[in-house]
């Protein structure tokens, strides 16, 4: 089993939850039960709270693809976080 596998009675490692999330939401089919999910889009808004830590706001804007996806899907208006990046 490698590291990056679970057993049962573990709990899943952050960058596990995050890359299964992504990989998920990749296929469109999988895209509107995501944001249904009680669990699911409040850990999404975690990336404002992470954006407006400074420190972490080169990472987040190298993160390919993330800066694009967020402008195509943010309406105007709305773009406090793309603002804080």
């Amino acid at each position: 089993m490698n590291s990056s596998s679970t057993t049962i009675n573990e709990e899943p490692d952050a960058l596990s939850v995050v890359n299964q999330l992504r990989d998920l939401a990749a296929d469109p089919l999988n895209r509107r039960a995501i944001v249904q999910d009680q669990g699911c889009l409040p850990a999404l808004l975690a990336l404002q709270y992470l954006a407006e830590y400074r420190a972490n706001r080169g990472k987040m804007k190298g993160e390919l693809g993330m800066m694009l996806s967020l402008q195509k899907t943010t309406p105007p208006g709305e773009t406090k976080l793309l603002r804080v990046c």
